[in-house]
């Protein structure tokens, strides 16, 4: 089923929240966080932050299948200093701290003989990799693969590539748990289909503050037989209330997004933003205030900038970096710039209002679970 999602005015949305809607951030400072010459790193891409640490994946060209090659893994503390290095076979594409144990999940080879390794930050140690069981295929005739993780409400998410049919799943959860061992089972909870794609290009996920999903289609956008690059918000994950969101992304002048990379939604109004930069094989800290924790942060591939984008329209809003490769992102909140719960709830309340959309470019299907 398919609807219209009737959108009060932002003068509405004001009044409930207490705040303006939109963002207007200020960058206090830009840095390179670090390099990756000196672990003989290329291709950053995942970037996950914890307990003072920020976690680089460095992909080294390695095959996505894991054919070849290997990816380096770097923990950094926040003024860029090396405090251990990994190797991981194949491509390591997600890369998250599970905020229950605290280890290091690390998602190999996103488009086909998927494994998942872990890394413990305080023995660092390597383990794994794990294997997914049947139906998941491996050898030669492996074609789809598991790209991001994101953990909510005690649960953990994985994000499924390479649909060939509407009705393959692109959003799964691990039966296994915080603590995985043996073989990897799933359970589906979104279709391609349900994407407003014909077959998306599924690729990054995080959990978002308000306690729902949000999913990037990287590979969407002009000259890919989907046009629209778009993220897709679900709420209530894998439960009968779930629902799936599409927001395309478009510039000023109505051109939609392609390689859209990742996407976050701040959950402070002030904080460091950490991006990463394939060309230049660096990661960026941005400081930053003003923000809105309901104004979306996305890397936007092709038109090479980091910006915030307008909830209402999909529109690219205020770039924060520009004329990078952009590709994963993470967020560390100042920890002055974090509201009282009260104010959190104010902020539910809007965005229940809200039903954070964008008038008629954005459509939400109802999906059973």
């Amino acid at each position: 089923m398919t609807f219209r999602i009737i959108v009060p005015s932002v003068a509405a949305l004001v009044v409930a929240t207490g705040a303006s809607a939109l963002a207007d951030p200020t960058i206090t400072s830009v840095s390179v966080l670090a390099t990756g010459a000196p672990v003989g790193g290329t291709q950053p891409d995942s970037v996950t932050t914890a307990n003072g640490s920020v976690w680089i994946e460095y992909g080294n060209n390695a095959s996505s299948t894991g054919a070849y090659g290997a990816s380096t893994i770097v923990e950094y503390n926040t003024s860029g200093i090396i405090q251990q290095v990994h190797s991981i076979a194949g491509e390591v594409d997600g890369l998250k701290v599970d905020p229950v144990t605290g280890i290091v999940w690390a998602l190999q080879n996103q488009d086909g003989n998927s494994t998942l390794s872990f890394i413990n930050p305080a023995t660092q140690e390597t383990t794994g990799p794990l294997m997914y069981g049947p139906p998941y295929i491996y050898g030669p005739n492996s074609a789809r693969g598991y790209d991001d993780i994101a953990f909510l409400g005690g649960k953990v998410y994985l994000s499924y590539t390479n649909p060939v049919n509407p009705t393959d799943p692109v959003l799964q959860i691990l039966n296994n748990g915080n603590n995985p061992t043996g073989t990897l089972t799933t359970t589906s909870i979104v279709t391609a289909q349900q994407l407003d794609q014909p077959v998306p290009d599924t690729d990054s996920l995080k959990s978002t503050w308000f306690g729902d999903l949000v999913l990037t289609s990287e590979g969407d956008g002009p000259g890919s037989g989907n046009p629209a690059g778009e993220f897709s918000l679900i709420s209530h994950p894998g439960t009968t209330k779930q629902t799936v969101t599409n927001v395309p992304v478009t510039n000023k002048k109505g051109v939609y997004v392609s390689d859209m990379d990742d996407v976050l939604f701040p959950d402070a109004t002030a904080g460091t933003l950490y991006v990463a930069n394939r060309t230049g094989d660096d990661v960026y800290a941005i400081h930053l205030t003003g923000l809105s924790p309901y104004v979306p942060i996305i890397s936007l591939g092709s038109f090479n900038e980091v910006a915030t984008v307008n909830p209402f329209t999909g529109v690219v809003e205020k770039p924060l970096l520009t004329g990078i490769a952009p590709a994963g992102l993470d967020f560390v909140p100042a920890s002055s710039a974090v509201p009282e719960p009260s104010t959190w709830a104010m902020m539910l309340l809007g965005f229940a209002g809200l039903g954070f959309a964008g008038y008629r470019r954005v459509k939400e299907k109802a999906v059973a679970a």
